[in-house]
């Protein structure tokens, strides 16, 4: 019976972006783990793809909800350069995409996401490196990026 692959979904911005070195090695050998990373953030998509790439992290899928917004005309843009999506919208769309990619686990440093996910939301704390599901389960972040990999299978290949 073949199992659908551990889906990890990586905040960007206060998570990736932090670390990038040991999120270049984490994703690598989840890939060859047999596990798919999807980058989920805020965007812009292009800026973040180009770090991305920069720091050799490798995703199946990067979702930017500042463009999956725009595709839909929802954004307003001002003239100063700064824009706006509805809080609503903008707080609901990492959850509803983990939801409709069947995301395993989301990891994200922004608490007042999680009430939007039916995901497993893991808050992450920068500082510790480590994150917090459900306050049962802890991932630490700060160990070989291969003991992490590890213990989210443990959790997950059930």
């Amino acid at each position: 019976m073949n199992r659908a692959p551990i889906r990890i979904g990586l905040d960007f911005h206060g998570v990736v972006d932090k670390y990038p070195e040991y999120f270049s090695r984490f994703t690598h050998l989840a890939k060859q783990m047999g596990m798919e990373v999807y980058i989920i953030t805020g965007g812009p998509k292009n800026v973040v793809d180009r770090f991305l790439q920069d720091h050799k992290i490798i995703y199946k899928e990067l979702f930017a909800i500042l463009d999956y917004y725009d595709a839909q005309g929802m954004v307003e843009y001002f003239k100063n350069g700064e824009y706006k999506v509805p809080d609503m919208l903008w707080n609901m769309a990492k959850g509803e995409y983990c939801a409709e990619k069947k995301i395993s686990i989301h990891i994200d440093d922004s608490k007042e996401y999680a009430d939007w996910f039916s995901t497993p939301f893991c808050f992450y704390d920068a500082k510790n490196r480590k994150c917090t599901l459900g306050n049962k389960i802890s991932i630490d972040f700060s160990a070989d990026p291969k003991q992490t990999l590890e213990q989210i299978y443990q959790t997950f290949s059930q």
